[in-house]
């Protein structure tokens, strides 16, 4: 999604995702030095070059010999985008001022609006008595006594989502089965993503690992760390569960969707999610920008990285763009006839 942020705004958008500011050390400002810093910068700390193949000494040789004393911001801009377009990576991206919109590496360089979902549709046409639980939750009850409940993100804290998930479960609790949508979820705090997956466990089982960079050498990862998810809170819904995905789900909304995979009461239909699992963090230029890197390797249960492909559906089904404007959420009610 492209989003037109001033640097105040920008600031308080990485502390709200939980990303890290790096402010680099004062460097000359010319386009040569702006390029070597942000090469430098992913070359440094990027967690994915090996699992995504990536040759970035390659990367370097072909455009290192387009930039010079002379070369306009405009075509900067269309360097640093070739640059990182092969990264093909969501966390990754530069924004450069509060009046354009970012250079984008992932998928959302050709998504630009979400048009495969609409909360308003399944309040105006499904559940017109959604009920409104803070920022990020709605929830209410489907016709066949199916629950449903949307996570619009895992920003707030895991004391919040607790007790949300207190009441709701509660209220849902005689219900049939139950619709846990996310696919409109950029994400938030994996911590709170894996408590809520545990309100669905039970049993403990592993979901993911976790490397993350630990200095300048492609190969300086941290020891990999292991993701389990448990049974958690005062009770667990443990009848059947369809978990509703799209190519927006991103971060720790997949890393969610990792651990519900691993549970044999839930099935997930929709689309792949993002494939952008790696924390990132954010860097300064000499001129001003930011650009972000991806400092994890996020792997599944089974050791495979998902990064750049998502978190594949059991079945796929993804609404049109006419679906949606006219009213329509075939995946809302495909889900609806497996429960």
């Amino acid at each position: 999604m492209k989003t037109q942020l001033t640097i105040m705004a920008f600031i308080s958008m990485t502390l709200f995702s939980c990303q890290k500011m790096l402010l680099e050390p004062e460097v000359e400002n010319n386009p040569v030095a702006n390029f070597e810093e942000l090469w430098k910068g992913y070359d440094e700390w990027y967690g994915l070059f090996d699992v995504k193949e990536i040759d970035w000494q390659e990367i370097y040789a072909i455009y290192k010999p387009q930039v010079n004393a002379n070369t306009t911001e405009a075509e900067l801009k269309d360097i640093f985008h070739s640059m990182i377009d092969p990264l093909n990576d969501n966390h990754v991206f530069i924004i450069t001022t509060a009046n354009e919109p970012r250079i984008e590496s992932g998928i959302f360089d050709t998504l630009k609006v979400q048009t495969d979902f609409s909360l308003d549709v399944v309040r105006t046409n499904y559940i017109p008595e959604l009920i409104h639980y803070g920022a990020s939750i709605d929830y209410g009850t489907l016709p066949g006594n199916i629950g449903y409940v949307h996570l619009g993100d895992f920003t707030p804290s895991q004391k919040f989502y607790g007790e949300a998930m207190d009441k709701i479960l509660d209220e849902l609790k005689n219900t049939e089965g139950m619709v846990l949508d996310i696919r409109d979820n950029p994400g938030g705090n994996d911590a709170t993503a894996q408590a809520v997956a545990g309100r669905f466990a039970s049993q403990q089982q592993i979901y993911m690992t976790v490397s993350k960079k630990s200095g300048p050498a492609h190969d300086d990862f941290t020891e990999p760390f292991s993701w389990y998810v448990t049974p958690a809170g005062e009770s667990q819904y443990t009848k059947p569960v369809v978990l509703l995905t799209s190519r927006w789900t991103q971060s720790a909304g997949e890393t969610f969707a990792l651990a519900m995979q691993q549970l044999s009461n839930v099935k997930q239909l929709g689309d792949y999610t993002s494939g952008a699992f790696s924390d990132n963090i954010a860097r300064e230029l000499p001129n001003g920008w930011y650009y972000f890197v991806s400092i994890g390797d996020y792997r599944d249960a089974s050791g495979n990285s998902l990064e750049g492909i998502g978190v594949e559906p059991d079945m796929k089904i993804v609404n049109t763009k006419e679906e949606t404007l006219s009213g329509v959420d075939k995946a809302l009610e495909k889900a609806v006839k497996l429960l």
